[in-house]
This record gives structure tokens, sequence and C-alpha cells, in this order.
């Protein structure tokens, strides 16, 4: 009965938030549902487990969340992104300018703007660019969820983002971890997002569908395209900074971030009228992203207490496959009942990383297949990151998921299996 429950709580998590639901209460009923069907005391599981793992995340990454959110408020307020994306704007033209948006958020992301704020500084970009394209609003939250959550926050080396920096804290590795194998897999992803885009831009146009403007979406825009009065080439710099200091002196994330900070402020000052405030909304935006991530992390916790995720997981590592292929699919069901990329390579970290390591399969490919498999499979209807995408773009599930999913969990299965062949092949189980 315990893991019909465990399968049960995580379906009816997804279906509340689906529903609209927020994400606490939502998150609670479900543990309620563990408790009933298996025979568990709902206050230890809400208490013991789900409040502890969702308090551990929060000591162990607040300050991540801190610098990444700041960092993220200030590029926008500076106009830094904007110089980067008229910049990059230029090269591809009007029609084809909606590709500029994906490029910017890509680099963004991986430049360490965190998935969970960026919402809120590239939104803009795209409403500017799908006017510009005339193409439909309703793929601007696909757009931004799969340049950002699938190749820069898990595949490409070096990235910033935790899903790259969580397994290097737990076995010393690199964010530069399993280099050849990190790179097939962006460009097989990367690939497989620009035909799903380039079908279904083509396929909207094909239906008469155009860019329509509505409520502040005008402001928005005209806010955006403001003259920065800075140099495309200088907006790269604070991003080159923190990805230079995490890879070339292993300066701790929310340290190399903060230098990325200080030197966005130094670059755009004269953009900024009010820099404590500037500062103030930054932080502001602190409190949603870390509840959000680490009330997913807490759900996880109440679900692995159960016998029935243990089933599951020890039935996975019974398979009578290749370790990196249980691997694979034992962090992918980490994803997925944490609906967050940070907080699910987090616990997979925490549960998986010895029993794999003891198995045989060596520290850079496990780095590399939990990264990318916590990723992709967490971008399920119960993630909070989409949901805070799809509420700032104003549509709900129902019209922008089916989007999300095309562009981004399938973009990412097939880079998780490219990383599991090739992981085979040049890191064998010893």
């Amino acid at each position: 009965m315990s893991l019909l429950g465990v399968i049960g709580a995580i379906g009816l998590l997804m279906v509340l938030i689906y529903k609209r639901i927020a994400l606490i209460p939502a998150s609670l009923v479900g543990v309620l549902l563990l408790a009933v069907t298996g025979g568990y005391s709902f206050y230890d599981l809400s208490i013991n487990h789900y409040a502890l793992f969702l308090a551990d995340f929060i000591a162990k990454y607040f300050m991540v969340f801190v610098t990444n959110s700041l960092f993220g408020e200030v590029m926008e307020e500076t106009l830094l992104v904007s110089a980067f994306s008229r910049m990059v704007g230029r090269l591809f033209g009007r029609r084809n300018a909606a590709w500029g948006a994906l490029l910017v958020t890509a680099i963004l992301s991986y430049g360490g703007i965190s998935v969970f704020v960026i919402v809120f500084t590239v939104y803009p970009i795209f409403l500017a660019t799908f006017r510009q394209a005339d193409l439909p609003r309703k793929l601007i939250p696909a757009g931004i969820i799969s340049a950002s959550c699938t190749a820069p926050l898990s595949m490409i080396p070096g990235g910033a983002q935790l899903n790259n920096i969580i397994p290097a804290q737990y076995m010393g590795t690199s964010p530069m971890a399993a280099p050849l194998v990190s790179i097939a897999a962006s460009l097989v992803t990367v690939a497989f997002i620009f035909f799903y885009f380039h079908r279904a831009f083509a396929r909207a146009r094909a239906r008469g569908e155009h860019f329509t403007v509505e409520g502040d979406i005008r402001e928005r825009i005209e806010g955006f395209e403001r003259e920065p009065g800075i140099a495309g080439w200088v907006s790269i710099l604070p991003m080159a900074l923190i990805i230079l200091l995490i890879n070339g002196w292993n300066v701790d994330l929310s340290y190399a971030v903060l230098a990325g900070t200080g030197l966005a402020v130094l670059l755009g000052r004269k953009n900024l009228p009010n820099l404590r405030d500037t500062l103030n909304r930054g932080v502001a935006k602190v409190g949603t992203a870390t509840v959000v991530t680490a009330v997913s992390v807490g759900f996880g916790g109440a679900v692995l207490a159960c016998d029935g995720a243990r089933t599951i997981l020890d039935t996975i590592a019974a398979l009578p496959v290749n370790p990196i292929v249980s691997l694979s699919l034992a962090a992918s069901f980490a994803g997925v009942l944490t609906g967050n990329g940070g907080g699910g390579c987090d616990v997979a970290m925490n549960i998986l990383a010895q029993q794999y390591l003891s198995m045989g399969v060596q520290p850079e490919i496990l780095h590399r297949v939990v990264a990318i498999a916590t990723a992709g499979f967490s971008c399920l209807p119960h993630n909070g990151m989409l949901l805070t995408v799809s509420d700032t773009c104003g549509f709900a599930a129902k019209d922008s998921y089916p989007y999300i999913f095309g562009s981004t969990i399938l973009s990412s299965f097939l880079g998780l299996v490219v990383t599991v062949g090739l992981g085979m092949l040049l890191y064998p189980v010893a």
C-alpha cells in the first residue's frame, strides 16, 4: 500500500499544482496521503522529514539564492542584459529575433542568473523579440524554460547553476565534470530544441497566429528597449568573471556570483538611479524562489521516509543493467518526486552517491548523470519554476505546458540518453 501511496502522492501533487493550488498546501496534502496510505504519522512525516529536509536545504543554499537573485536584478536594472540582448539580436534580424531571446536566456543561465528568478530578467526580452518576429506569446513560457533548464542548467561544462554545483560539493568533482560527454549531450539537446521551435514557429505562422498586446505588455517592452549606452561585449564581463572564478580558481558559487554582481554595478552604475532600491528588489525575490525550491525538497524528504520510495529505488538499483543506466533512472525518480532540479539533485546525491560509487561508477560520470536526470525530469507540472514562469507570462498550465513538455522534457531525455551511452563507453564501471 505504501508503494501505491508514493505514486499516488506524486500524481496528486501534479494534479493539484496543475489546478493552480499553491505549492505548500498541495505538497502537505500529498504528505497526508502518504501518511494515510502507508500507516505513518502525519506529524512525523510533516515535522521530522518534510520540515527538516526543507530547513536543511535552505540552510545549505540560502546564500546561493541571495547572491543569484541580486545578480539577476542588477544585470537587468543596469541594462547590461538589454545591451547583451541587442548585440545578439543584431545577429538574427527581426523575423528570427525569437532565436536571439533563446540564446540570450541560455547564456544568462549558464553565466549565473538563477533559473528560479531568470524569468523576471528575460521576460521583457521575449516580449520584445516575439513582437518583432510576430509570434504568439503562448510559446514564451516554453522558450524561457527550455533555454534555461536544459543544456545551460546541467549539461554544458562549467555552468554556474545548482545542478552542476551540488554534485561537486558532494564528491569533490569539478563543474567541468565529464566534458566530452557533456558537450555531446548539449549539442543533441540544443539541436532538438531548435528543431522543435522551428516547427512550432512555422505552425503558428501557418495558422495565422500573431503577437498580441494586452495589459502592461507595451510598457514592459518600452522599458526594455531603452538605450543602455553600454557596449554589448561589456555586458559579458560579469558572467565571464563568475565562470572563471568557479572553474579557474574553484571559488565558492556564492562568492563568485557576488563578485560578478559587484562588477555589473561598476559597469552599469550610470543606469542605476538608486542602487539601494535595486538591491532591495533583488533580495525581495529571494523568499519566493527559496521557499518554492525548499518545499519541493521537503516533499521529497517525506516521500523518501516511506517504504514505497525505498522499494522503488532498491528495485531500480537491482536491475540487471549497467549501473550508469540504473543511476539515470534512480536520479530521474528523484527529479520527479521533488519537481525541482536543484532539490532533486541534492536528494539524489544524498541517497545515491555513495551507493553508486561503491558499485564502481566513476565520480565524473555520476556527477553528470545525476545533474542531467534530475534537471530534465523535474520539469513536470508540479515544478515551482514552471509555475512562476507561467504566472509571469500570464498563461495557465494547460495553455503552456504542452509546449514545455516537448521542448524541455523530451530534449533533456535525449541529452540523458547520450550521456548514459557515452558514459558507459568513456567511463566504464570498475
